[in-house]
């Protein structure tokens, strides 16, 4: 009996040590969040590519480091194409300006996208076999966009003005089975490194690295060659051998050297001469010239909702063993939430705040996040409200306002005015109002860390709480708890105007 009794005592004694170091673990990373002064951010790093600019918000800002999330802000030009890369860490994209293409490479997915098959010429040799590859998305100003993790993607601009897209890295998810550290991994290319602040260490490894084996017939000359060969170029197949990638490949040498783009200058996103040509039906690209007008914008909230009501049919088959088939193959990964009709609340003389969640892009369910569309008329006020279960950040996409926010123990840890390409954190239940300037609106995205972002107003709990509790919690008369409960605005977005009119 004693050693079944030992080793349940050991089994034990270990469970009950992982469990303290996890505790410790989520402590030390909830202890972040002991702020008692809150910056309005700005981009640390900038990397020029040939056909584009890449922004990154240093990661190590107490800020970021509290939300658990990391930034990037990517500029590409008409005929640009970010090159395909993937991180650990799911991201949210929001597209703040022009129009572009985007394409996803998921694991066991069909390509649907084929080129009619080749023919016989009239000396009756065989052509090559046309393109074929998986659904190509169109997106455009106002969209937001999922990338699960580990998932590559691809971006290019066919507009006539700049793209520009923020993107969200939730370096602190559960999909993400790595450190905190932001990763972004690219398939080919030669891209800098676009957050120096905590991979500077990870490059000294990789020119330390060892060459990968080549056998002991190569040789230790050979050795070193190809050691010096893969300390060239940043992209995951710079670090083989062209030997071994035109084995792997069954190419020519020549094609896995190119592969492998130790000399590429253009960085990671480059501009493609001539234009993109992919596989695309025709009718997309009518309508998408034609998205100005109203029969066109129609047809497309038609065919949004259609997509709609096709995911949740898909999603009751959720936990079904071929789950990925049934909802990662033919997913939703894109919404549009600056749209005036797609707007959840609306204040005609404030402003509207639309939302992005699992029950409206249920792809989100799996990346646990969730975003927020707030636009702000001039002096509109968004009242004092907190998320109950997400940390957010808010990114100024135009105009100029005030942000105050307000922590546990009562005190302003900001509050200040903010402008177009700031960034400001929000920690969970800190409590937060905006308000837009005078000579300008206030338009900003919220971006959450919950897919079901949960959001309290002051003036909600108010207007629920007894009007005896009021009176006796703040020491009002009764005609000032019946003026604090049912005078002005009732929703969260006020006028200061409206307010003054109603007195």
């Amino acid at each position: 009996m004693s050693k079944p009794f030992l080793s349940l005592l050991s089994l034990s004694l270990l469970l009950f040590a992982s469990a303290c170091l996890a505790t410790r673990s989520e402590f030390d990373r909830l202890n972040q969040c002991q702020l008692d002064n809150i910056n309005a951010l700005e981009p640390d790093h900038r990397v020029e590519s040939e056909a584009g600019l890449t922004e990154t918000w240093n990661p190590n800002n107490p800020e970021l480091k509290c939300a658990g999330v990391s930034l990037i802000r990517r500029t590409i030009d008409p005929n640009g194409l970010h090159l395909p890369s993937f991180s650990p860490s799911p991201q949210l994209i929001f597209i703040i300006q022009g129009k572009g293409v985007l394409g996803l490479s998921l694991p066991g997915c069909p390509e649907t996208y084929e080129e009619p098959r080749s023919s016989q010429s009239r000396q009756g040799s065989r052509q090559p076999q046309g393109d074929s590859h998986q659904k190509i998305r169109r997106f455009r100003k106002g969209d937001i966009i999922a990338i699960p993790s580990g998932i590559p993607y691809w971006t290019y601009n066919h507009g006539d003005e700049p793209l520009v897209a923020i993107s969200l890295l939730d370096t602190s998810n559960i999909a993400n089975q790595l450190d905190s550290t932001p990763r972004v991994f690219y398939l080919g290319g030669n891209p800098e490194t676009e957050f120096p602040e905590t991979q500077e260490e990870q490059q000294g490894r990789h020119r330390q690295k060892h060459s990968y084996p080549v056998g002991r017939r190569s040789g230790h000359h050979q050795q070193e060659e190809e050691s010096e060969e893969q300390n060239e170029g940043n992209s995951v197949l710079s670090g083989f051998s062209s030997e071994f990638l035109a084995q792997t490949f069954n190419t020519e040498e020549d094609t896995a050297k190119r592969l492998r783009s130790p000399r590429d200058e253009r960085s990671q996103i480059v501009r493609v001469e001539g234009g993109l040509r992919i596989i695309n039906p025709k009718g997309k690209e009518e309508e998408e010239k034609e998205q100005s007008h109203s029969h066109s914008h129609r047809e497309e909230k038609e065919e949004e909702e259609e997509e709609e009501e096709d995911e949740e049919e898909k999603q009751r088959s959720e936990e079904r063993k071929n789950g990925l088939e049934e909802t990662i193959c033919s997913a939703k990964i894109r919404e549009n939430i600056a749209d005036a009709a797609r707007a959840d609340l609306y204040n005609p003389r404030a402003g509207r705040i639309s939302t992005a969640n699992s029950l409206t892009l249920p792809v989100l369910r799996y990346l646990r996040l969730s975003a927020e569309y707030v636009r702000l008329y001039r002096n509109g006020i968004y009242a004092p409200h907190w998320n109950i279960n997400a940390n957010s950040l808010l990114y100024v996409i135009r105009g100029e306002g005030r942000v105050r926010i307000v922590n546990c123990q009562g005190n302003t840890v900001f509050d200040n005015k903010v402008r177009k390409g700031q960034l400001v954190v929000v920690p969970q239940n800190f409590v937060v109002a905006e308000q837009a300037g005078e000579e300008e609106g206030l338009e900003y995205v919220v971006f959450k860390t919950n897919d079901r972002a949960a959001v309290s107003h002051v003036q909600q709990v108010f207007r629920a709480t007894p009007s005896e509790v009021l009176a006796n919690a703040f020491g009002l008369r009764q005609r000032q708890v019946t003026e604090l409960k049912l005078s002005g605005n009732r929703g969260p977005l006020v006028h200061p105007r409206s307010q003054s009119q109603s007195h």
